[in-house]
């Protein structure tokens, strides 16, 4: 099997599409496939290189949405973050999400960036687990309250 990372092409958003809908009722996220757009149409518009594709064979096996975000507020050092990052249902245990984060973090070096930052949410404790294997720290707490 031959995983290569590609750019996004726009015959790859329904199975995109399809994958973030799946998300959307096991983590119970009610409004984020609209977000997924929202975010794919503003990257495609600001910084279309960092939609990365994993494709496997021809197949859509998963997308990270890598984005440039300048000096970060606490440290100062030019930062990017990955914004997205899923992997088609049946490709989990191929070791895509791994390549992803690779990928994300080399084009963002590439673009001067000297720290990557990633925001999960707090009840996907698998990704938690990738990143702090490859180094990644937990340097914040996010927490939200909804007013209403």
């Amino acid at each position: 099997m031959a995983l290569t990372v590609r750019r996004l092409q726009i015959v790859d958003l329904p199975t995109l599409e399809r994958t973030e809908a799946e998300r959307d009722q096991r983590f119970k996220r009610p409004g984020a496939l609209a977000t997924f757009r929202k975010l794919v149409e503003e990257t495609l518009s600001a910084e279309p290189e960092g939609l990365m594709v994993a494709d496997l064979d021809g197949r859509v096996a998963g997308l990270a949405i890598a984005r440039q975000r300048g000096n970060h507020p606490s440290s100062g050092r030019p930062h990017g973050r990955v914004e997205y990052l899923a992997v088609t249902p049946g490709f989990e245990t191929l070791g895509i999400t791994a390549r992803l984060v690779r990928e994300a973090e080399a084009y963002l070096r590439s673009r001067g960036c000297t720290a990557l930052h990633v925001l999960l949410p707090a009840d996907d404790t698998g990704d938690a687990g990738l990143f702090k294997s490859t180094g990644y720290q937990v340097v914040a707490w996010e927490l939200e309250k909804l007013l209403g």
